[in-house]
C-alpha cells in the first residue's frame, strides 16, 4: 500500500497475441519433428533387427543350415556362431560344412555323410588346395628357387621336348623343363605353411596329409643321375620328418628314358611343423659339357584335405 491507502500495481504477464501462440506452438511441433525421425528410425531397425532374428530362431533346422550354407565361411565362422547357442552348434558341426562342400562342389552331392568327422576341416582345406612351390616349370626361369647350385655349366631352362628328349603327356600345360649339367645341379624352395594360410592348431592337431610330387627324365644319348629331398621343419628348423630318394640312376636308351613321377606323402608327421624345404637335383653320368644330366619339372607340394 502506498501512502494514500491504494495497493500497489503489480506487474501483469504480457499478453500473448493468438498469432504469436501460434507461432510458439509451431516451433515446438518443429522441434519435436526434427527429434523423431532419428528416435523412430532407431526404434523400427531395433524392431526389424528382432523379427529378423525371431523368424530365423524359428525356422526348422534343415532350412536354417540352407540359409547360413549361403554366407561366407569367414563370416560363419567369425560372427554367425556368436550369435547364440544355437547357431554356435550350427557352425560347429558337420552337416552345415558338408551342405557348403557340396553346393561349391568339392564332394559329389549326396555324399555319404559318415565319411568324415570334420567337414569343416575338409572345406578349409580344399578351398586352399593348390601347388605350393612357385615357378615349377621353368616359365620364370629360376625366379623362387633358392639356395641355386651351378654345378658344370649350370641349370638352363628349355622347351620340351628338348634334344632326344620327349614330350611330357601328363599335362598339356607343361611346356618347359629345368636342365642340369655335368656336375651336381640343386636348387630348392622352402614352403611357410603358416604364411599360405594353414594355422597352428590345423598342422598340429589334424596333421593334414603332405604330398610331395616330382618328375625327371633323362635323354636317350646320356645316362644321368637324379635326387630328391623333402624335409619337414619346425619353427626353429629341426627336421621332424625327412623323405629322401637317394640317387637314382638313369641310363641311355632305356625305358626310362621317358618321364617319371617320384611322389611321397607325410602323415602323422607330429606337433610342430611349420616349414616344408622341397630339394632336387641332377647331372649327367658321362661328364659331357653342356646339359646332358637329368631333367626336371612339373614339381609340386599339396596339403591335402
Amino acid at each position: 500500500m502506498d501512502g494514500d491507502g491504494e495497493p500497489e500495481s503489480v506487474g501483469q504477464p504480457e499478453e500473448v497475441s493468438p498469432e504469436g501462440q501460434q507461432e510458439e506452438a509451431g516451433a515446438e511441433e518443429a522441434n519435436a519433428g526434427e527429434e523423431r525421425p532419428e528416435e523412430e528410425e532407431e526404434d523400427e531397425e531395433e524392431a526389424e533387427a528382432e523379427a529378423e532374428a525371431a523368424y530365423l530362431d524359428g525356422l526348422p533346422e534343415p532350412l536354417l543350415l540352407r540359409v547360413l550354407a549361403e554366407l561366407p565361411a569367414a563370416q560363419l565362422v567369425q560372427a554367425c556362431r556368436l550369435v547364440c547357442l544355437r547357431w554356435k552348434e550350427l557352425v560347429d558341426g558337420a552337416p552345415l560344412w558338408l551342405l557348403k562342400c557340396q553346393q561349391e562342389g568339392l564332394v559329389p552331392e549326396g555324399g555319404a555323410e559318415d565319411e568324415r568327422d570334420h567337414w569343416q576341416q575338409f572345406y578349409f582345406l580344399s578351398k586352399r588346395r593348390r601347388n605350393l612351390l612357385r615357378n615349377p616349370c621353368g616359365e620364370e626361369d629360376l625366379e623362387g628357387w633358392c639356395d641355386v647350385e651351378h654345378g658344370g655349366d649350370g641349370w638352363r631352362v628349355e622347351d620340351l621336348p628338348g634334344d632326344c628328349g620327349v614330350e611330357f603327356i601328363h599335362d598339356e600345360s607343361v611346356k618347359k623343363y629345368f636342365a642340369s649339367s655335368f656336375e651336381w645341379c640343386r636348387k630348392a624352395q622352402v614352403i611357410d605353411l603358416q604364411a599360405e594360410g594353414y594355422w597352428e592348431e590345423l598342422l598340429d592337431t589334424t596333421q593334414p596329409a603332405i604330398v610331395v610330387k616330382d618328375w625327371y627324365s633323362g635323354r636317350r644319348d646320356a645316362g644321368c643321375l637324379y635326387e630328391l629331398t623333402v624335409k619337414l621343419l619346425s619353427e626353429h628348423e629341426d627336421v621332424l620328418a625327412e623323405f629322401s630318394s637317394g640317387q637314382v640312376a638313369v641310363p641311355p636308351d632305356s625305358d626310362d628314358a621317358g618321364w617319371i613321377q617320384i611322389s611321397h606323402t607325410f602323415t602323422d608327421y607330429g606337433p610342430g611343423v611349420r616349414f616344408v624345404r622341397f630339394e632336387h637335383g641332377g647331372q649327367d653320368s658321362v661328364y659331357w659339357k653342356g646339359w646332358f644330366g637329368a631333367r626336371v619339372t612339373n614339381s609340386s607340394v599339396w596339403v591335402e584335405p
